[in-house]
């Protein structure tokens, strides 16, 4: 039986309450310029801290490895993330991002 590769998408509001908090990186590098919450956000998802900021999200049992973070899109006031086997295209059609949802409807 062939295995077929496993996406999810994670959709974040960068805005919200909970991502107002100061966020500790691993790394600390000397970064002069203040960023905004929302760049805040995508350095910390690139990063790798969002498993340790929201670890119900990552489902990790046994025999499944942790998928790779491969895009993060910001579109209006979402972060869109994308995490897979391998970098694919997703297929935006079923997307949870409700800007494709709704380019996708009007093409409809």
């Amino acid at each position: 039986m062939e295995k077929l590769p496993t996406n999810q998408e994670i959709l974040l509001l960068p805005d919200s309450h909970f991502f107002q908090r100061d966020w500790c990186e691993r790394e600390n590098g000397n970064n002069s310029k203040k960023l905004s919450q929302k760049e805040t956000l995508i350095n910390l998802c690139w990063n790798g801290m969002l498993k340790e900021m929201i670890p119900e999200i990552y489902q990790t049992g046994t025999g499944k490895k942790a998928l790779t973070l491969w895009e993060v899109n910001g579109s209006g006031n979402l972060l869109d993330l994308r995490y897979g086997d391998f970098n694919q295209d997703m297929n935006d059609e079923w997307s949870l991002n409700p800007y494709i949802f709704l380019m996708f409807a009007e093409m409809s």
